[in-house]
């Protein structure tokens, strides 16, 4: 019983990958629909993501200044605490904001647009 399924299950899965037929209900949609789709999901994300960039700067650059204070502080020097703090707290928290979630991409955009994944 083995020998039979191991020959028909490789031709099986070979032939349904040599259909040229496509999924029913599948219609090409028109290049100027499908760019624009694209266009409008680009800048979304683009969007999207310099708000993330913009967001994780400013916290990072609050979140930076006050514990660049609370460490200055013991020297005497909490508003150059403050500053170097804020200024590296900005560049970390402005890289880390731009690590956007990967629901908010291209591709779930034009899936949620009714394109297919591939």
């Amino acid at each position: 019983m083995r020998v039979p399924c191991a020959i028909l299950l490789p031709i099986l899965i070979l032939a349904g990958c040599a259909t040229d037929d496509a999924p029913a209900g599948n219609t090409p949609a028109p290049d100027a629909a499908y760019q624009a789709d694209l266009d409008s999901c680009q800048s979304y994300a683009a969007a999207a993501r310099a708000s993330h960039g913009a967001e994780g700067f400013l916290v990072g650059a609050l979140w930076g200044a006050a514990n660049g204070a609370a460490a200055g502080a013991g020297h005497g020097n909490a508003d150059i605490g403050a500053a170097i703090g804020a200024s590296v707290g900005a560049v970390i928290g402005f890289v880390q904001g731009l690590s956007w979630p990967d629901e908010w991409s291209i591709s779930s955009c034009m899936h949620a647009k009714g394109y297919q994944r591939v």
